[in-house]
């Protein structure tokens, strides 16, 4: 009995290995930090430079003078795949509207005057071009107040964020999972208004 009590002590006190077994006990965790590292970096430069592949269109379209050609317009895909990269799949959409409130208080807010469509359109047809009427809800809420017949176009892009590590690595381990990060940017031609050639709008 003595024999077995002194062996049990002596187990009890022996520390070999304990290294061994406190980084058997944390290698989970450091694991999953470099994993979620990894993945949350790479979120946050997409976002990041999604949001500056916008603003450098958008920079380009406002210096244009007032009609831009079909060919040109259709060239900003490849300018926002180069500036994107990644390899996440990039769609953008082109908008340019005027305000037209020619009476009243000659303002274009949520309240009064109407936004005439100048031209929408999807370079490389990524995306379905907008109508009048479903860019008129912009008033007042994602295009601050217009002055009768001031102009401005709308840079949409979306980029489809895809984990570069399996999905049961980052969606399960550190809750992130495939999704749309987009960029809706408003900007005022340098020039009176953007147009796009071919289109009778801007007449």
């Amino acid at each position: 009995m003595r024999t077995f009590k002194h062996r049990l002590i002596t187990f009890l006190r022996d520390e070999d290995g304990l290294i061994l077994v406190e980084g058997l006990i944390m290698l989970p965790l450091l694991i999953w930090a470099l994993v979620a590292m990894f993945t949350y970096w790479d979120v946050f430069r997409t976002i990041n430079v999604t949001q500056k592949a916008a603003y450098s269109v958008a920079d380009l379209l406002s210096r244009q003078r007032d009609t831009i050609s079909t060919n040109f317009a259709n060239g900003l895909q490849n300018v926002i795949e180069f500036l994107t990269p990644g390899g996440h799949p990039v769609k953008m959409r082109i908008t340019s509207l005027e305000c037209n409130a020619p009476t009243g208080a000659k303002v274009c807010n949520a309240t009064s005057g109407n936004y005439k469509l100048l031209f929408s359109m999807s370079p490389g047809n990524k995306v379905t071009g907008l109508t009048s009427a479903q860019i008129q809800p912009w008033k007042g809420t994602k295009i601050p107040t217009l002055n009768n017949l001031e102009s401005v176009f709308v840079v949409e892009s979306t980029v489809d964020f895809k984990a570069q590590l399996p999905m049961v690595l980052a969606g399960f381990l550190i809750g992130v999972d495939d999704q749309t990060f987009g960029e809706f940017i408003v900007t005022r031609p340098r020039h009176r208004r953007l147009c796009l050639q071919g289109t009778t709008t801007c007449t």
